[in-house]
């Protein structure tokens, strides 16, 4: 079967977001985006090998424990995706776009904080488990819930289980000394959101490289999985502007202003339009 990358993503766009397929999407941005030919078969074979292994090893757990509650189901995925593959976080390197490929992801069992989050999350999903994105502030991680108990996991981390002390530190390095942990910090990432966050990875890095036309094919690709999203017509204005194409930018300027719901936001919009309308003069 011909996977289709780009007919996937504009299929996306159609869907609720439970009936989204995350490695799929995942698997047709890093195609359209890689600059090599890709084994996609190959791929598909490692995230069902992956599948099968936790399992096996949540079996051997379950039945060394007694127990098949949710911190078994932990235990056997820091085994299998963190001891056994040696996913782990790229320290070294974390800005580098490697960390965002998937395809690059498994080959170097290196990736950010979402990347390896969402390859555990769509494991975990396979055995039919509760699994789910938290979109912490400046560092993603996963949840797994099992009959009213919860955990937060961080892939990043070997796929530790994370205590209220340890979010707070991560919260305090990201926002500064004052933060502190809210309800809605535990809240689960819809589906669509953890694809955007994960694109938006990729977009800042272009962004700070300058190369304002790719981002701008980065948030085309967005808009496809998320046709909704009127945030993303203010993104591919500002890239527009930089690209010297201030009628088109106008254009999605107009159709943000029109869809904003906070006074503020629409009254810098105009503002920002008005600069471009007197480009034009």
């Amino acid at each position: 079967m011909v996977f289709d990358a780009p007919e996937i993503l504009k299929q996306i766009g159609a869907q609720g977001d439970g009936e989204i397929n995350l490695i799929d999407v995942v698997f047709a941005f890093a195609i359209i985006n890689s600059e090599f030919i890709v084994d996609i078969e190959k791929y598909q074979n490692h995230i069902s090998q992956l599948s099968e292994d936790l399992n096996a090893q949540f079996e051997i757990l379950s039945a060394k424990m007694n127990s098949d509650d949710v911190r078994v189901q932990a235990q056997a995925l820091a085994d299998v995706f963190a001891k056994s593959y040696g996913y782990l976080g790229d320290d070294m390197n974390y800005n580098d776009v490697k960390n965002i490929n998937i395809f690059q992801v498994i080959d170097r069992r290196l990736g950010l904080p979402i990347t390896l989050s969402l390859l555990a999350i769509v494991i975990c999903r396979m055995q039919g488990w509760g699994a789910d994105g938290i979109n912490l502030p400046g560092h993603f991680i996963m949840r797994l819930e099992k009959d009213g108990e919860r955990l937060m996991i961080d892939p990043f981390q070997g796929c530790k289980v994370l205590e209220a002390k340890d979010l707070r530190i991560i919260l305090k390095r990201v926002m500064g000394p004052e933060a502190e942990l809210s309800a809605n910090y535990y809240d689960p990432c819809a589906n669509r959101d953890i694809l955007l966050r994960l694109q938006n990875n990729l977009k800042y890095r272009h962004i700070d490289n300058e190369n304002y036309a790719e981002a701008l094919h980065i948030i085309n690709q967005m808009a496809w999985i998320a046709p909704n999203d009127y945030r993303l017509s203010l993104d591919k204005a500002v890239l527009l502007s930089r690209v010297g194409q201030p009628t088109e930018a106008i254009k999605e300027l107009e159709h943000y202003i029109n869809q904003a719901t906070d006074e503020a936001d629409r009254a810098d919009a105009i503002d920002f339009m008005r600069q471009l309308q007197s480009q034009l003069n």
